[in-house]
Order: C-alpha cells, then structure tokens, then sequence
C-alpha cells in the first residue's frame, strides 16, 4: 500500500528551476490548465499548467494528462507525484505522473515564482500542508467521560474552540502554522483535570518513513553523536550537527542553525532519548553511504520542539556497526564505518599546509585487531589536538571516513566521528567480545608494524600503458598500474630543487636578507630542505616510458638523503647515478592527463616501489595460464 502524502514537496519549484534536480519525485498541486496550448507530440499532448508547490507556482508541460484531472480541474485542483521529469529550461516536462488526489482545495496561497524569488524565495502566506477532513473533536477529561463536570464557563471556552477549528476545516481556510500555535496557546489547559498531556508515544513516526518537505512529524530516538558549534567559512553563520538512532535502528542527520544553536546546543547531550518535533526534512546531499543511515536530514526551525523522554531500551545506547580491518578493503571510498582495536602507535602531531594555504593540525594513530592488520587513522584540525589516545589503549571508533594516500588505505576522523574508550561501554558494543579474546591472548605478542591495508593491481607492462593514453584528451583522465621495470637513464640536468622543511615548495633566496623565503608558509630559513625532483626512462620488454621521480622515491633509488647528495662533489654525484641505472624495481605508477603550453599530453609518475609477493605473483601466473588453457580448448 503506497504511503500517504501529506504534504506538497517543499521548495520543490525552487529545486528544478535553482538546481536543475530531476531526480526527486515531487509531490505538487495542478492549480489551472491551459487548453488551447496544448501541443502534440509523438508521445502524446503536453498540455500547460500552472503547478503550485504551496509556496510559489509556475507554468509546466505535462504529457498525457491524465482524463481524471481533465475532468475534475474546474471544480477542484488535482494533487500529482511527478515521476519523470524533463528539464530543457524554459521549459519544464514532467513525461511521467501519477493522480495522488483529486479532491482538495488549493494548498497555501502560491506567489509567481519570480516574485517569490525577488522576495528572496519567502513567502509569508505560503504552505505545503495537504487538508484533510477531520473527525469532531471529542474531549476525554476523566475515566467516566463526562464533559459536565466542568464549570460552564469553561465548558463554553472549550466547545467555541472547537466549534471555530470546524469552521475553519470545512471553509477550506488553511492555517499558517503560527496561527495554528497561537490558537493553541489561547486553548484553555486544565491542570484540575490533566488536559495537559506531557509528550508521548502518541503519533510516532520511524526515521525510514520520514521524506523530504514533511513538517508536522514527531519521532523518538537517541543522541549518538553532536558536533562542535561551526561557523560558516563566510563567517556569516554557524551551525552544529546531531546523529538520532531509532528503535529500528535507522539513523538521520540533524541540523541545527544560528540562534537555534544558542537554544538547544547545551540542552542536548549524547546518550539520552529525546522527541522531536515540527521541523523539515530535506535531501541530504552528504549521505555516509552508510545503509542504516536516512538519505534525508532533519532541520530544525524557531517552532521546532525538542522534549527529554525516558530511557528506552529498544533504542541502541551504543549503535557501532563494527568492520574488521580486513574488511575495510572491501569498502568503497569515502564510504563510512565503525572499527575496534588497540592502538600501537601514536604519531606526534604535525603542522599541514593545505592547498588553501591553512595551517591545521594533524596527527596519525594506528590501530590494530583480530585480524592481525594494522590501520592508520587521521585526526585534523581541534580532533588531533584535543583527543588524547595512549598507546596499548583499546579504542572503538564511530563514523571514520575510507580514503587512499598513495593507494595506502586509512581512515579519517570527520565533523561527526566519537569514539569510546571506557571499557564498560566497549562492552555493550557488538564485536567486543572477539576482540577482546583475541587480544588478551595476544596483546604481548602484537606486531609494531603490522601488514598495510594496500590497494592491489594486476601486472601490466608498458604497452598497455601507452595504449591506454592513447588518444585520450580528458584532463581528469587517471589510471593506476602497477609494472615490474628497469631504470634505463636518469636525466641529470636537474636532479633536485632548493625546498621549505615545512611544505616542502619551492623557496626563493633573497639576496638583502641572506636567506631563504617561502611564499607559502610566509616563513624564512637560513638554509634550505633540499628535494629530489628529476626525470628517469624505465623499460620492460615491451617497450620504454618517461616518468617523473619525487623525493621520497628519488631517495629509495639513489639509496640516499637529498640533502647528502648535494653535497657530494660532482663525480659522486655520477657514480650514485650510475650506480642506480639497470636495477629492476617493482613500481606502482599513475598516468595523468596534463595541460603544460597549451598542450594536453599524458605524464607518468612513480608513486610508490612494491616489495614482491611470489606467492600473489604465482597465484596470478597460474590463473593466466589456467585461463589461456581454457580459451584454447
């Protein structure tokens, strides 16, 4: 049975026009028909109406009108899910749709679009609430239901508050929402005889039943995570973010902006169980690709309510998905997940400049578990200064990011991650238990440098390189391959380039001041880091290729530092290099697409040497070979 609709997708108009979005299955009102435009197709006739999704109102061409809406749209303005829509501006093509109502009155009181936009996409008079007739109100006061017991007086308030509701229904006169709360207000409470009902389970909605432009909806669940208060990168705003878990255990993303950060930030606290109610669910165009995670997000408003309910066990206190670390090199990138384990190790944290030339903080911890794997973890930013971890300390963290460094695989702490140390809450988490057998049985046998989460490439040689690149133009173009090869020449003209300790760019000398300054980090040194950076042709037995050589690889091939090396006279600088040519290594290369003089042309670079692995390298050799055989006969 399909779910009711209760409400015209909110700013659905907005959403086609502003972000060209013809994914979502809006949810809008036919308000008029124009029949003398309509225009034949080879699909059909395209007929254009003026739709309406409570706020603002613009013309459309539907196709294939449904008879039904053709014969009621004189008497009432029919209600549609749009389930194709065609965006070719200024038109706007729904090829798909389906009659969810033929009944109702015209929702809110829409503005013409442009005017809703050059009143800044507000409009006080709008909504997106569908009416739907309401059964008399009946008011229970005690358990023998007699209304007579009350003062007359009061009796009389009660009956013209629900005689004027009634009115109201049957007019077809939609209330704003703050005419609805102050009439709510104005309703008398009778603490004499409980009128007043505290929150309930009443009318609970499931996160998984939740669907973007819903208002009026209340669900239940826990706090799993809070955010820091963040302040827009504009500085304009701030906001902070919330992770609710349901009994079913679904979870969805809360949103909190402004003012209404200094209202509810310091009432909410991790752990606890609240009510939520009145706010709006929008797409969330963030989702974790967590399965268990709504696609949507819940934003909080000023008639927004948030009430403390009691402790429910059916809702998880500590809501961990736990993935082995062998398990993370299944996941996809930027997929999100829940790891357990002991940390090994603990970097000290280290000034990054980024691309956008900001200083921020980083420290790298690696963990360790049942599988006999070790993972590194990356905290940024306030995490990797106010998190304090030991090493041999069991940790479980919630909501880290997968990600690649020079195929490499870690984990990332974002805005959402929370972790657990405490140990009697490690053990209500699902998973523990065979870790924790695992490690007390081992924890004084644990490797210091454990096997790394290593993305893994077929053999490929050369020619299939070169005929990959072949042709192709697209700068964003990038592959990976990973080739048994010799060095055949290092080109000597230049070997290495004067660098900043910090960044690692280049730094400029200045002759007033004797020293050298680096224009990112705005810092000056007396002497500079030097850094490998030359060119070298390697060569298999189907052919040759250039690539370019960065230090840290430039230093495994030379078998030593840069800053050794240059001070090397100049004949030992040629015996280091002759020294390094025709050594076979196993190499993992990136082939790019690059623009250098207005020429696009593809450049290869050496990422990384790969340790043998005879046991993988035959397993693939008898595969080959099995395969070819099959192929054969």
């Amino acid at each position: 049975m399909t779910e009711k609709v209760t409400h015209l997708t909110y700013e659905a108009l907005k959403s086609m026009v502003e972000y060209q979005d013809n994914t979502t299955q809006y949810c809008v009102q036919i308000l008029n028909i124009v029949f003398q435009d309509d225009m034949k197709s080879k699909n059909g006739i395209l007929y254009q109406c003026i739709c309406s999704d409570g706020f603002a109102k613009m013309k459309m061409h539907i196709l294939n009108l449904s008879p039904s809406i053709l014969a009621n749209i004189s008497k009432l303005n029919p209600i549609i899910r749009i389930l194709e829509l065609k965006l070719s501006q200024p038109f706007f093509i729904v090829i798909k749709h389906e009659v969810l109502y033929l009944d109702k009155c015209q929702v809110g009181q829409p503005l013409d679009y442009e005017e809703f936009k050059r009143m800044n996409y507000t409009n006080p008079n709008g909504n997106n609430e569908i009416q739907f007739p309401r059964a008399p109100h009946v008011l229970h006061i005690n358990s023998n239901k007699k209304q007579s017991m009350l003062p007359q007086q009061q009796q009389k308030q009660i009956n013209d508050f629900m005689n004027q509701d009634q009115q109201q229904t049957k007019s077809g006169v939609k209330l704003s929402i703050q005419q609805k709360q102050s009439q709510i207000k104005q309703a008398p409470q009778f603490v004499e005889n409980q009128i007043y009902q505290p929150p309930s389970d009443i009318n609970l909605l499931k996160i998984s039943e939740l669907y973007p432009g819903m208002r009026g909806f209340k669900i239940k669940g826990r706090i799993t995570s809070k955010t820091d208060i963040t302040q827009f990168k504009n500085g304009k705003g701030y906001l902070f973010t919330i992770e609710i878990i349901d009994s079913d255990k679904q979870t969805i993303q809360g949103v909190f902006f402004n003012k209404l950060c200094d209202k509810f930030y310091d009432f909410i606290d991790i752990g606890k169980v609240y009510y939520f109610e009145n706010a709006s669910v929008k797409t969330n165009r963030y989702s974790s690709k967590n399965q268990n995670q709504s696609d949507y997000q819940i934003h909080f408003e000023d008639f927004s309510k948030i009430s403390i309910a009691q402790d429910d066990e059916e809702i998880d206190t500590f809501a961990y998905q736990i993935k082995t670390i062998e398990d993370v090199d299944n996941l996809s990138l930027d997929e999100k997940c829940d790891v357990l384990g002991v940390i090994i190790d603990i970097k000290p944290t280290t000034q990054i400049m980024t691309k956008s030339n900001e200083n921020r903080s980083k420290k790298n911890i690696t963990l360790y578990d049942q599988t006999q794997r070790g993972i590194d973890i990356v905290l940024w930013g306030q995490q990797a200064e106010k998190w304090q971890f030991q090493k041999d300390e069991i940790v479980a963290f919630r909501g880290l990011k997968i990600s690649d460094y020079q195929m490499v695989r870690n984990l990332t702490v974002t805005n959402s991650t929370i972790y657990e140390k405490n140990l009697s809450n490690l053990k209500k988490i699902n998973g523990f238990q065979e870790f924790y057998e695992f490690y007390s049985k081992n924890k004084d046998f644990l490797e210091t440098k454990p096997k790394e989460s290593r993305k893994k490439f077929p053999l490929s040689y050369i020619e299939q390189i070169k005929k990959d690149f072949e042709g192709i133009r697209n700068i964003k173009f990038v592959k990976f391959y990973e080739i048994k090869a010799y060095i055949t020449n290092i080109f000597t003209k230049l070997l290495y380039y004067e660098g900043c300790e910090n960044c690692k760019r280049k730094v400029v000398y200045i002759q007033q001041t004797k020293l050298y300054h680096c224009q990112s980090c705005n810092q000056n040194f007396d002497q500079p880091s030097y850094k490998y950076m030359f060119n070298a042709k390697i060569a298999d037995t189907t052919g040759n290729l250039s690539v370019s050589v960065a230090n840290d690889q430039g230093q495994q091939i030379l078998q030593l530092s840069c800053d050794e090396f240059q001070k090397k006279s100049q004949v030992d600088k040629d015996n280091y290099v002759k020294r390094a040519n025709f050594q076979q290594f196993r190499f993992l290369i990136i082939g790019k697409v690059e623009t250098y003089n207005d020429e696009i042309r593809p450049r290869y670079y050496i990422s990384t040497f790969i340790q043998d692995d005879i046991v993988s390298d035959n397993e693939e050799l008898y595969n080959q070979i099995k395969q070819m055989l099959s192929q054969n006969y």
